[in-house]
């Protein structure tokens, strides 16, 4: 073969490989949320979801507490290759919490809060739904507030001994009033209530449809349309809607996908490995 073939041969085949090996950082397991980068990443397909990158060949993927622990995760680069890599998820260990007390209208609520249910579910569904260019994401996240934790993302709830669906928030105990900061810039695409289950409740919209969600306040600081900074106080801990005593609620959402917010505390730059075939 003559060398201008051959060397027209090579140069195709390396041009159809990624620049670099695709590194992947934060916890791949049930309810986490991990980071890919590759200069030449395209986006990605997983479990029907699209994921696109940013013009850094950035992206974030989260898991729901029920994830399938071996998943094909489909690659796609700008160059046009593809890849399909087996994605292993480890197995998280999921808490059962029994709360006895409630209200009975709290724990099977009558038809006459339905209308209030339903109004609730369409402004949260709808604030998890905004997305933004913004990469205030990678940014190294602030616990919004110290104190004990009462109940943990995914936990299974037994209500006055019935049964509820899995808990999708990291409750965090602090007296009622306590300041509640934001873990990173980010717009409010939600300040309001008290609704049914949330209370008084601010969603923060922080790029790329990350979301995060602060529920149970017993005063909103801020506006639907603000811009807030990273450690900006964004309302007062309480106890407003479904709740026994005061707390913080903290609630994460990525592409439709409940993960648990404590990952955001440790995921953009930790635990990066690359991803071999």
């Amino acid at each position: 073969m003559p060398c201008k073939a051959i060397c027209l041969t090579i140069c195709s085949l390396l041009a159809a490989l990624p620049a670099e090996a695709l590194v992947m950082c934060g916890a791949a397991q049930q309810g986490g949320i991990v980071r890919l980068q590759d200069e030449n990443l395209a986006k990605i397909k997983l479990n029907g979801k699209t994921y696109t990158a940013d013009k850094k060949g950035e992206l974030a993927i989260a898991f729901a507490r029920d994830a399938e622990l071996q998943q094909p995760l489909k690659i796609f680069y700008q160059d046009g290759a593809m890849r399909t890599y087996n994605l292993q998820l480890a197995q998280t260990k999921w808490d059962v919490q029994k709360i006895n007390g409630l209200p009975s209208s709290k724990v099977a609520p009558a038809k006459t809060d339905w209308a209030a249910i339903q109004k609730e579910q369409k402004d949260v569904g709808g604030a998890l739904n905004e997305f933004s260019d913004a990469e205030s994401w990678k940014a190294d996240m602030l616990k919004p507030v110290e104190g004990r934790t009462s109940g943990n993302f995914g936990g299974q709830r037994i209500m006055n001994g019935q049964k509820k669906n899995p808990h999708q928030g990291w409750d965090i105990a602090v007296p009622e009033g306590t300041e509640i900061k934001a873990p990173a810039d980010g717009v409010v695409t939600l300040s309001c209530g008290p609704y049914f289950y949330s209370g008084n409740v601010v969603v923060l919209e922080h790029g790329q449809n990350l979301s995060t969600v602060y529920a149970h306040l017993q005063k909103t600081l801020v506006q639907k349309g603000d811009k807030v900074q990273r450690g900006q106080v964004i309302g007062l801990a309480g106890k407003t809607g479904r709740a026994t005593g005061a707390h913080l609620h903290w609630g994460a959402s990525l592409n439709g996908v409940r993960f648990d917010a404590k990952n955001l505390l440790d995921f953009y730059d930790k635990n990066c490995k690359k991803l071999e075939d």
